[in-house]
């Protein structure tokens, strides 16, 4: 067979697998990671000082779509402490950083998931032992900040007449949570999924 009905016969191969291959229905999965999970309840991580009947009252607030119990002040995360910094205020933070690095401490804790942005400033997570730490708090003294502590509260949803579910649609809790973090005292809301097989 000469080079040229190579190139023909492989040409006309090619058109044809890519012509199936248009017209060949693939399986896509369009559904969510976990299609069969519920959220079960929230676990909502309030600003420091935030009474239990602040919270009940704040709670009241929001169609929560089903029945819940509320424990107050819980803290199953490791994040207990906070500190809340100026956006514009570099030299604290260079502070901190160079006095970790010489005290080979880790004051803060730095994923972004632990830092939060509240309008024009900024709350860094702080760990237990710099709470306690004198050169921390001496640091934190020069520039008039506080050591704060996040008040953390877990709502669960409960049974209710009908049928025996105890969770709400992602969905609703999507809503739900969007709706609470844009209350002043809330900082974040996360939410606690039930799956299912």
């Amino acid at each position: 067979m000469s080079k040229i009905n190579k190139e023909i016969i492989f040409l006309l191969l090619s058109i044809l697998v890519i012509t199936a291959g248009l017209f060949t229905e693939t399986a896509v999965n369009t559904q969510t990671p976990y299609p069969d999970s519920q959220v079960g309840g929230l676990l909502i991580q309030f600003k420091d000082g935030v009474s239990e009947s602040e919270v009940k009252a704040i709670l009241q607030n929001y169609n929560m779509t089903r029945n819940y119990r509320m424990e107050y002040d819980t803290n199953t995360t490791g994040e207990i402490y906070y500190i809340m910094v100026d956006k514009d205020n570099w030299d604290i933070r260079d502070e901190i950083n160079k006095a970790m690095k010489e005290e080979k401490k880790d004051w803060i804790v730095s994923s972004p998931a632990h830092v939060i942005r509240e309008g024009d400033y900024y709350v860094f997570t702080v760990s237990e032992q710099a709470a306690w730490d004198k050169k921390f708090l001496s640091i934190l003294n020069k520039y008039d900040i506080g050591v704060k502590k996040f008040t953390w509260c877990e709502i669960r949803f409960l049974y209710d007449n009908g049928p025996l579910t105890h969770w709400i649609p992602e969905e609703d809790a999507i809503r739900i949570k969007n709706e609470l973090e844009k209350n002043e005292d809330i900082f974040t809301v996360q939410l606690s999924y039930i799956y299912s097989n």
